[in-house]
C-alpha cells in the first residue's frame, strides 16, 4: 500500500513559501505516495498551479480563524459563537505574545480525524503546533523558511513543539546554523532542503508572451513582496540617484503590494512615475525575468530567495543587498554584485552593472556553468517517508 502523506500550508497566495509548495507538489511522485495537501486559507494565485489530481483538504473554520477581525463574522455564520469570541481574544493576545497566540490558534482549529504515515508542516508557527497537537501521524516534519535570528517571535512555543517532531528542515546553510544556534538540543533533527526549482518548467514558462514591459530603456526587475522589509524605500532612493545622473532605466516591481496607495503616491511625489512601475502579482513571472536586463533584489532579510534562485537559472545579471543569507546563493563580483543595505550603495551597483557589459557577460557565463535542476532535493523527503 502507498504511504499516506499530508502536507500543511497556510495559503498559496504569494511569496516564496507558496511558490516552493507549488513546485514541490508538482514534482512529488503521487504514484509512489498517497499525497494530500491541507490548505488553511484555500485561495491565492498559486492555487491554479497545483496538479489537478492532487487531493486538497480545506475547512472554512480554519480560514475564518486566520482572517483577522473579519473571522469573527465568518465564525458566527458557521454557527461557532464561542470560537468567534475566542478568535477576537486571540487577536488581542497576539499583541502581547505571538507564541501564545499561535498555540491558541492551533488549539481552536478543527482536527483531522484521518491518520497519516507522515505529516509535513511547511511553514512553522501555528502550523507546527497544529500538526503536533491535532494530526495523527507516525512521523512529523517541520519546515522553517527564514533565518531564525531575524524571526524569533515564536521562540517560546517553537522550543516546546520542535522537540515533538522527528525532522526539521530549513532552506539554506545559514538558516541551518541559525536554527542550531536557537535550538541546539534539536541539532540532530535539523537539516537542509533547498526550495525546489525545476529548470525545465521555468524555461518552458519563460517562453510565454508578455506585452506590458516597455523596452526602450534598460529594464530593472524586482520580484517579490513589495514592502518596506523587502527594501522598497531603498529602491526609491536608488531610483532618485540614478535619475539625477540621467541614467536611462525603467524599474518594474512584480509581486503583492503592501500599502499600494501610499507607495504609488510616494512614487508620484518623487516624480518617478516613468521610472518605477508596480505591476502587482503575476502567476507566471518567468517571461518578465527573461526579458529584464538586470534583476535587483534590495531585501533586508531572506531565508533563501526563490526569486533569486530562479533568476540564477535564467542566467540574469543580479544586484542584491547584503542580507544575512545572501552568500548562500552568491559570491560578490563572481555571479552577482552584493551591495550594502542602503539606497546609495544600491544605486552604485546598478550604475556599475548597467555601464559594464563585460561584467554582465561574466556573471551570465558564471551562472550558466552552475545552473542545475535541483528537483532531486525531494529525495530527502522520500527517505523520511520510506523509513
Amino acid at each position: 500500500m502507498k504511504r499516506k502523506i499530508l502536507f500543511v500550508v497556510g495559503s498559496l497566495d504569494t511569496g516564496g513559501v507558496s511558490k516552493s509548495m507549488t513546485s514541490l507538489m508538482n514534482v512529488i511522485d503521487r504514484n509512489r505516495y498517497e499525497v494530500a495537501l491541507m490548505v488553511i486559507s484555500p485561495y491565492g494565485k498559486f492555487m491554479s498551479l497545483l496538479p489537478q489530481d492532487l487531493r486538497l483538504i480545506t475547512n472554512p473554520q480554519w480560514d475564518a480563524l486566520t482572517s483577522r477581525l473579519s473571522g469573527f463574522a465568518k465564525l458566527l455564520r458557521l454557527g461557532r459563537p464561542l470560537q468567534a469570541i475566542a478568535h477576537v481574544l486571540r487577536l488581542g493576545i497576539s499583541v502581547i505574545s505571538k507564541s501564545q497566540s499561535g498555540v491558541m490558534l492551533a488549539e481552536l482549529m478543527d482536527s483531522i480525524e484521518e491518520e497519516f504515515d507522515t505529516v509535513v508542516d511547511f511553514n512553522g508557527q501555528h502550523q507546527l503546533y497544529y500538526i503536533v497537537k491535532k494530526i495523527k501521524a507516525a512521523k512529523k516534519v517541520s519546515f522553517f523558511h527564514s533565518d531564525y535570528e531575524k524571526w524569533p517571535y515564536y521562540f517560546k512555543a517553537d522550543k516546546k513543539y520542535l522537540s515533538k517532531v522527528d525532522h526539521i528542515f530549513t532552506v539554506s546553510q545559514r538558516c541551518v546554523e541559525s536554527m542550531i544556534k536557537f535550538f541546539p538540543e534539536e541539532k540532530h533533527k535539523i537539516g537542509l532542503m533547498e526550495n525546489i526549482t525545476s529548470l525545465s518548467l521555468i524555461e518552458k514558462m519563460s517562453e510565454a508572451v508578455i506585452t506590458d514591459l516597455k523596452t526602450d530603456v534598460p529594464i530593472l526587475l524586482t520580484v517579490g513582496h513589495v514592502c518596506e522589509s523587502k527594501g522598497f524605500y531603498w529602491a526609491l532612493e536608488a531610483a532618485i540617484i540614478l535619475k539625477a545622473k540621467k541614467i536611462g532605466f525603467r524599474w518594474y516591481f512584480l509581486g503583492s503590494i503592501d500599502n499600494e496607495k501610499e507607495y504609488k503616491q510616494k512614487i508620484r511625489s518623487l516624480h518617478l512615475d516613468d521610472e518605477v512601475i508596480l505591476l502587482g502579482i503575476r502567476t507566471n513571472p518567468y517571461p518578465y525575468l527573461k526579458t529584464a536586463d538586470i534583476i535587483v533584489h534590495p531585501s533586508k532579510f531572506e531565508g533563501r530567495s526563490i526569486a533569486l534562485d530562479e533568476a540564477k537559472l535564467l542566467c540574469k545579471p543580479i544586484v542584491v543587498t547584503n542580507f544575512s543569507t545572501v552568500r548562500d546563493q552568491f559570491e560578490d563580483d563572481v555571479n552577482a554584485l552584493i551591495c550594502e543595505m542602503n539606497g546609495d550603495s544600491l544605486a552604485q551597483g546598478i550604475e556599475r552593472m548597467l555601464g559594464d557589459s563585460n561584467l554582465q557577460k561574466k556573471f551570465i557565463q558564471n551562472l550558466s556553468l552552475s545552473r542545475h535542476d535541483n528537483s532531486d532535493e525531494i529525495e530527502k523527503l522520500y527517505h523520511i517517508f520510506d523509513e
